[in-house]
């Protein structure tokens, strides 16, 4: 690489976000910057697979806290800051944010930006959200600038007086990565043969929800509501997609006992695209959410969504238009969208195709990479 290029660092704990959300980013920044990816290298195969053109450093940076390790990074990263002088450190996930800033501000790097997705302390309570919000306040105020994923997370943040409106920023209509249409699109034909391979008919209505599995996403609500709806209703399926972080499947299936085959578990999955193309109705009950990315992917193959009321969704799902809003925690609420969906395969059409619409406007992810490519040269005046 060009000795004369910027040189910037991007800081986040796990290869899967990268996978996920940061790839194209990486690849578009790496022709105009020397881009040095710092992360834990917690999939091996994975970061090899990606093959990204950008110099790699590997530091053990652990999502959970634990203050020995913790310290080490910390330590490791004030070095490697130390010895490559960056022009610009960003940050993406909670813990990456509290040491790669912190150790960033050690070094006096001149633009250092933190992007907030969605707060951990947002549902807890007591002595825990006061540690985890003063962190985040931390984090905020050791940056120079920050990025943050929602307009209503924006706002939140700005009402909890974490960060300021002068400081903080969305980039286009917010979410990371905005949205692949080489991967999500519609797909009629490929839709029907996976529906096919489901045994499910016409009439069938499938919801779905893909996703991190644990209490935060609301899957214990999602479940009781269906458990509501498919007593009520033979033709409706719901099938969960991803990794059990809480060992919730245990718990899960303990509601569907008198609804047999009817709500299904899946694991990991490397193609959503594929997951996602035979449902009808998507589903987030998420507790805190950034943006809910998933949202706007199921919609770029025209499916429309049910989300909980919250900071996040609320910029991802128009009430509706492209879908419908719960409250958070509200089963019966949640059960009446359900029900409201499932009753009427014109209103899931109608919903999806607004949706889809919407989506093409607002959240190609070419638009996203250029809009932060645009911010990495203003911030640094290139």
């Amino acid at each position: 690489m060009s000795n004369n290029k910027k040189k910037i660092a991007v800081i986040v704990t796990s290869v899967l976000m990268v996978k996920f959300f940061l790839v194209p980013h990486l690849k578009a920044l790496a022709n105009n910057y020397d881009v040095t990816l710092i992360l834990k290298n917690d999939a091996p195969e994975v970061l090899q697979s990606m093959n990204l053109p950008v110099k790699i450093t590997l530091i053990p940076i652990e999502r959970k806290i634990n203050l020995f390790k913790d310290f080490y990074a910390l330590y490791l990263l004030v070095k490697v800051i130390n010895d490559e002088n960056f022009d610009l450190v960003h940050t993406l996930t909670p813990k990456a944010g509290l040491l790669g800033i912190l150790a960033a501000w050690i070094n006096q790097v001149p633009v250092r930006i933190h992007t907030f997705q969605g707060e951990v302390w947002a549902n807890k309570k007591g002595l825990w959200r006061f540690v985890l919000r003063l962190l985040d306040k931390l984090v905020a105020k050791l940056t120079t600038n920050v990025l943050v994923v929602s307009e209503s997370e924006r706002q939140y943040l700005i009402g909890e007086k974490i960060v300021s409106k002068s400081k903080s920023c969305v980039l286009g209509s917010g979410s990371i990565s905005g949205v692949d249409f080489l991967r999500f699109h519609k797909d009629e034909a490929n839709r029907e043969l996976l529906r096919r391979e489901l045994y499910l008919d016409e009439n069938d209505v499938l919801f779905i929800y893909v996703g991190r599995m644990n209490v935060d996403k609301g899957l214990l609500d999602l479940a009781e509501a269906f458990h509501l709806l498919a007593k009520e209703m033979p033709n409706v399926y719901l099938h969960m997609i991803g990794p059990d972080e809480e060992n919730i499947i245990s718990k899960l299936a303990s509601i569907k006992h008198d609804i047999k085959n009817r709500l299904s578990f899946m694991p990991y999955t490397n193609q959503p695209e594929l997951a996602m193309l035979p449902a009808d109705v998507f589903i987030l009950p998420s507790y805190r959410e950034g943006f809910g990315v998933v949202i706007i992917e199921a919609a770029a193959l025209g499916i429309p969504a049910i989300g909980s009321r919250i900071y996040g969704i609320v910029d991802a799902i128009e009430d509706g238009l492209t879908g419908r809003l719960f409250e958070k925690g509200n089963i019966l609420d949640l059960y009446n969208q359900m029900h409201l969906l499932a009753s009427s395969k014109e209103l899931r059409l109608k919903m999806g195709e607004k949706a889809y619409s919407r989506v093409k406007h607002n959240f190609v992810q070419e638009n996203l990479v250029n809009d932060l490519v645009t911010y990495y040269s203003k911030t640094m005046n290139v």
